[in-house]
């Protein structure tokens, strides 16, 4: 068996494998900071200013859309749909019309909606059974009399500013179909909660904030995004055999002709799943999703030779690679240590490979607290777990990732249900301005 392990290491695959499994999270976080770094210094510079609205551009958004759609589908959401409703009725627009789609809901959704009735711009819809979130949305935008559409999960809260921060882009940018939000995290209480608010803000915020600089993101939020209704509708809807209903979309606005960006200064309060089985669940419905989107998109992107999508297809390509690639090296670190034989694999904790992407890991890490904890000054007290996010939580994420890819690929698209995966309780934003 040593000379097994012997032969491995000396072979040209094995050391091509590990080169991809340190390299790639380095040039990923390369490409991020530089991305990010350019929408930063686009954003405070008055000349090049493409992505930070001025005042006049905010003026003549507020003017040619005075009234704003608010699409707000739910399911069994009674301790948050209340507050949710009434943070959006504070949201800073001249005109707000309300869709609460209340999709066979089985707690008391429907009474706490009926505390609502009294306001007129309001209007919520009832099914006696669920038919999907998809469905829910596509009813809302059926419905929406503006041509601007705000979506939002039912347990979120949109900081006041939210609107006048997204909806100039589609001022000066008629290619703009969509704009997604900055979701952070109110819940940061228990340890896993706690590194998922270090993922929204040094892997996903921080991403999104490179893409940006690039032009395209690869998903929008169902948590807060703004859209173009007659765009939305020309592509028909939300697909409801896609378990994630939001990166499908995007995608499909892409191959359109059409660009999703990002704007992180739009932020929103969320909670995510506090127990190890809450979080399982929802990222091996993201993992699906994006897996999905992959068989769905991928070469159609590539016979259309939609250029300024391949970098987000290789990307998304590229991370399920590495997923599996890493575990399949985590457990031939194993295996050689259990019988002795030489130093193979990579381990996240205590080898030279796992080193070398822990400390990309960190600069990451750091540069997104740096970038978001302007609107979220929280981010910074978690510091000290950064070390143990590459650890712990990056072992995690590839281990769904695998678990997910050979059942999605070997089965048919299928009508997708609600799962309901976070926390409920109150949330709020501290940052309006």
């Amino acid at each position: 068996m040593t000379d097994f392990f012997l032969a491995l290491s000396e072979s040209p695959a094995y050391w091509l494998c590990m080169t991809f499994l340190a390299g790639f999270p380095v040039v990923v976080a390369a490409l991020v900071v530089n991305g990010s770094r350019s929408l930063l210094l686009d954003r405070q510079s008055e000349a090049t200013e493409r992505y930070f609205p001025h005042r006049e551009d905010l003026d003549r958004a507020r003017e040619r859309w005075p009234l704003v759609t608010v699409i707000v589908p739910s399911r069994d959401e009674e301790r948050t749909i209340v507050d949710t409703v009434s943070a959006i009725l504070e949201i800073d627009w001249p005109q707000l019309q309300v869709i609460v789609v209340d999709d066979g809901s089985k707690d008391s959704t429907a009474q706490q909606l009926a505390t609502l009735s009294h306001n007129p711009s309001v209007q919520v819809l009832s099914h006696p059974e669920p038919l999907g979130k998809s469905e829910s949305l596509n009813e809302g935008f059926a419905l929406a009399t503006s041509e601007i559409v705000l979506i939002m999960d039912a347990d979120a809260a949109p900081a006041a500013n939210v609107l006048n921060r997204m909806v100039p882009y589609f001022i000066k940018h008629r290619d703009i179909a969509a704009v997604t939000g900055n979701p952070r995290v109110v819940n940061a209480s228990g340890l896993w909660a706690k590194l998922q608010a270090i993922e929204f803000t040094s892997t996903i915020s921080a991403l999104r904030r490179g893409q940006s600089a690039w032009g395209r993101i690869n998903t929008i939020s169902g948590v807060l995004s703004v859209l173009r209704r007659d765009v939305v509708l020309a592509l028909g809807g939300f697909s409801s055999v896609h378990p994630t209903e939001d990166i499908e979309l995007t995608w499909r606005v892409h191959r359109a002709g059409y660009r999703c960006v990002y704007e992180p200064a739009a932020l929103v309060a969320m909670r995510v799943p506090e127990t190890l089985s809450q979080w399982w669940h929802q990222r091996y419905r993201w993992s699906s999703g994006l897996i999905r989107v992959l068989q769905a998109h991928g070469v159609g992107l590539v016979r259309e030779r939609r250029w300024p999508m391949f970098p987000l297809l290789l990307e998304a390509f590229l991370s399920v690679v590495w997923c599996h690639l890493l575990w399949l090296a985590t457990v031939l670190w194993i295996v050689a240590l259990a019988l002795g034989g030489p130093d193979v694999g990579n381990s996240l904790i205590i080898s030279h490979w796992g080193a070398m992407t822990i400390g990309i890991a960190l600069v990451q890490i750091f540069w997104g607290m740096h970038l978001d904890g302007n609107h979220d000054r929280t981010i910074w007290k978690l510091w000290p777990l950064a070390p143990v996010y590459p650890i712990l939580y990056w072992w995690a994420e590839a281990l769904v990732v695998a678990a997910a890819t050979l059942p999605t690929l070997v089965t048919k698209p299928r009508r997708v249900s609600w799962t309901l995966n976070r926390a409920a309780g109150p949330t709020t934003t501290g940052e309006t301005s």
